[in-house]
């Protein structure tokens, strides 16, 4: 399974469908992904064992970059409005559910993922990495 193989296929298990015009985008993620990895672990050529680390890094930039540019609104799956949490008809007030409800929003929750998928954990990448000289 090459890299655009696994990063698509990990862009669905998220419920993000890879169409033609997301391919240039994508390839370009892959190469800058593994530039700055093999940056961080000092080595020239990417270790077998951090293929999934590469393949969830393209994903995350890859939907952070979509959703900070608006290419996710209206998509299925990813509405971020916030619900409602109290609704009054007369005199019509509305008060949206947030953070200072102590209640963590759909795009709250969708941002922590990008983070994750985005920075890897740092013992993993360590794992490999060589000493500088």
């Amino acid at each position: 399974m090459t890299v655009y193989e696994a990063v698509v296929s990990r862009l669905a298990m998220l419920g993000y469908t890879v169409t033609d015009n997301d391919e240039t985008g994508l390839n370009f993620l892959i190469d800058k992904c593994e530039k700055d990895i093999l940056a961080d672990i000092n080595q020239r050529v990417l270790p077998d064992g951090l293929f999934y680390v590469h393949v969830d890094m393209v994903a995350g930039q890859f939907l952070y970059d979509k959703k900070a540019a608006g290419g996710l609104d209206g998509l299925e799956g990813f509405d971020f409005s916030a619900p409602a949490k109290s609704i009054t008809e007369g005199d019509v007030a509305i008060t949206f559910a947030g953070a200072s409800d102590g209640a963590s929003s759909a795009e709250a929750r969708f941002d922590a993922l990008l983070a994750g998928l985005m920075h890897p954990s740092e013992s993993t990448l360590a794992a490999f990495r060589r000493m500088r000289w």
